[in-house]
């Protein structure tokens, strides 16, 4: 019984961990120091963490589908970042805060899908919004740039919804297999992106 304390401690650092992408205080504010300096391995943990994750969360949440809830996150992770190197994220349920992003992201998208009949020409376009039209655009040449096979994986996941048991059936792999070559093709992909947006 004299142990528990310590595994109490133990537990409630793990949980604190998890919110936070599964980094430590120590090793986040490490990891932040030298995103400033170019290193962006933070950046690359957070998409990996976190990325699939808030995808199937804001399709289960709002009913939406992968192509804008794939938007919406992917418009949060350059939020986010932008955030980190401008040092106005702190270490504290950094998970929560992300997923509120991406959330606000897409109701922002249903709020101008629904309104954009009724804008008045002095609504205009707000530097914010051009801002992510100018993410897109290169998100799109990010996407021009992977080979066939990635973009038709990504492609066939993300917006024709094909699960990935049904597509390694259709191409003779294991769903391990699968799994791990679109994770390789969304990092090719995140790597192509950073290539050319400097924020």
């Amino acid at each position: 019984m004299k142990h528990q304390p310590t595994e109490n401690k133990t537990k409630k650092n793990n949980a604190i961990a998890h919110q936070n992408f599964g980094l430590k205080e120590d090793e986040f504010e490490e990891m932040l120091q030298k995103m400033s300096k170019g290193d962006d391995r933070l950046f690359e943990k957070i998409f990996l963490a976190q990325f699939e994750e808030t995808i199937s969360y804001l399709m289960y949440r709002y009913k939406t589908d992968q192509s804008m809830a794939y938007d919406a996150t992917m418009d949060a992770l350059l939020k986010f970042r932008k955030r980190l190197l401008a040092g106005k994220i702190n270490y504290y349920n950094m998970r929560f805060l992300f997923t509120q992003m991406a959330s606000q992201f897409l109701t922002t998208a249903f709020n101008k899908r629904t309104k954009s009949l009724e804008m008045s020409e002095n609504d205009g376009i707000t530097t914010e919004e051009e801002v992510d039209d100018l993410i897109l655009d290169y998100l799109d040449i990010a996407w021009k740039s992977l080979g066939d096979q990635c973009s038709k994986l990504l492609e066939n996941f993300y917006y024709k919804k094909i699960t990935l048991k049904e597509l390694a059936n259709v191409l003779g792999k294991s769903d391990a297999a699968l799994r791990k070559q679109k994770q390789r093709c969304l990092e090719t992909l995140r790597s192509y992106f950073l290539k050319h947006y400097k924020p």
